[in-house]
């Protein structure tokens, strides 16, 4: 018994150790980000700031207030989507619990690199909350499935439409420490989409095409490790065949309910209008004259400003973000009389406030002092799987034979649905 105690102790003497190192960890990474973040913006404002400050007192505020509707909108439309995907596994769940998973999935991936801590908290909280932890990890998979897939074909449509557009803005200039170059905008534009469409493309054609997939298990991650860019060839696979099986398990789910499907690819599609409008009507507040800055370029833009900076694995983008916003918004805002780089900087100074650093502050606090009313903190007769998870990976690998087995007799239902349907129309 005494072995016993001295066992239980020690795992609450390690939990609460991790629990201070990442505390640490997050606080660094919070420190780093608002450090970084306020580097870039003071370098954005030398040299400009009292020729800013007058613009900002000319601002209209309206449209301020109209951007931070706009934004609450984004919330309230993400929360949504979490909201209708976990009353497809319980009609207990309310949809104030979903706006705390939002604001936890926004915090965590904000403050870590290449933003892989969100899913993670967010699947403990969901837990926390009532949800099976197999329930939980389907909830997230298949947002993710369905955001990557309209973030590609929105990036898709862009590309399209706005063909002229990109070919006009030629190359994008820059100057590091005295040193002048340019980047012509078409390869930086051709990576952002391939590396967005790969995330989804590749799991897509592994799962489905059984050459693809001993090519990519076999040869190309054996060449990746010999060019040192895979350190470990053993852990890659077995993590790349988690993110196949979890794909398949999901995108099955995803069809047994096409109409279910379509309706959170549309909250998507609303999400992401709402979300790259933003630059423009940061425009409209501060009296925009430009006669070709278009709701719609401030779409195309945004979209692709977001490739651009999802390629730099820096806890929230800081100062890559605030630096590509002002080579691509540059000629996008205009003024009579007006430094086209001061209005820039005006507008990058409101939009990264009103876009990240706020919203980083309030989802902050809201993880913080979150607490479940839940007396339950997770599934009775259900082992808490995850303690010594590390990854939404290795969550999602501990619960890959439960959410298979839910899904098989999802497709039975599915089944016996459209069966009945037939028999009925006879």
């Amino acid at each position: 018994m005494d072995d016993n105690k001295d066992i239980q102790n020690q795992d609450i003497v390690d939990e609460n150790k991790k629990k201070k190192k990442n505390v640490i960890k997050y606080v660094l990474n919070i420190s780093l980000v608002l450090v970084v973040t306020v580097v870039a913006l003071i370098i954005s404002l030398y040299g400009k700031f009292d020729n800013v400050v007058g613009i900002l007192q000319t601002c209209d505020y309206r449209w301020i207030l109209a951007i931070v509707g706009i934004l609450i909108g984004c919330i309230l439309v993400r929360s949504l989507v979490l909201f209708c995907f976990a009353r497809l596994f319980t009609r207990k769940y309310h949809y104030h619990r979903s706006l705390a998973i939002d604001q936890v999935g926004q915090f965590y991936n904000a403050v870590t690199p290449g933003a892989s801590g969100g899913q993670i908290m967010q699947a403990y909280t969901l837990n926390k909350q009532g949800l099976k932890m197999s329930s939980a990890i389907s909830i997230l998979a298949m947002y993710s499935i369905i955001y990557q897939a309209v973030l590609c074909i929105y990036g898709l449509i862009s590309f399209i439409v706005k063909y002229d557009f990109i070919n006009a803005i030629g190359v994008i200039p820059f100057n590091l420490a005295g040193w002048s170059f340019e980047i012509p905008v078409w390869p930086l534009t051709i990576i952002g989409f391939i590396v967005n469409i790969s995330v989804i493309l590749v799991i897509f054609l592994m799962a489905y095409w059984n050459g693809f997939h001993r090519f990519i298990m076999g040869p190309c991650i054996t060449l990746l490790n010999k060019i040192k860019i895979i350190k470990n060839p053993a852990k890659s696979r077995e993590d790349l065949r988690i993110s196949v099986e979890n794909f398949k398990i999901e995108f099955k789910r995803l069809l047994t309910n096409i109409p279910f499907t379509l309706l959170i690819a549309a909250f998507f599609f609303i999400y992401l209008t709402l979300k790259f409008s933003v630059p423009y009507f940061v425009g409209l507040a501060l009296g925009n004259q430009s006669t070709t800055a278009t709701l719609w370029d401030s779409v195309f833009l945004s979209n692709y400003h977001q490739m651009v900076t999802g390629l730099i694995p820096i806890p929230g983008s800081a100062g890559v973000s605030e630096y590509f916003f002002t080579k691509l918004f540059t000629n996008f805002y205009y003024i009579n009389g007006v430094d086209s780089q001061t209005l820039c900087s005006t507008a990058l100074l409101i939009w990264r406030s009103l876009t990240f650093t706020i919203p980083l502050i309030i989802a902050g606090i809201t993880t913080a002092f979150y607490h479940t009313n839940n007396k339950r903190k997770c599934i009775p007769n259900e082992e808490f799987p995850g303690k010594n998870s590390q990854t939404f990976l290795d969550l999602s690998k501990e619960t890959i034979s439960l959410r298979l087995q839910e899904v098989e007799e999802a497709e039975k239902k599915s089944r016996l649905k459209k069966l009945n349907k037939k028999e009925k129309n006879k």
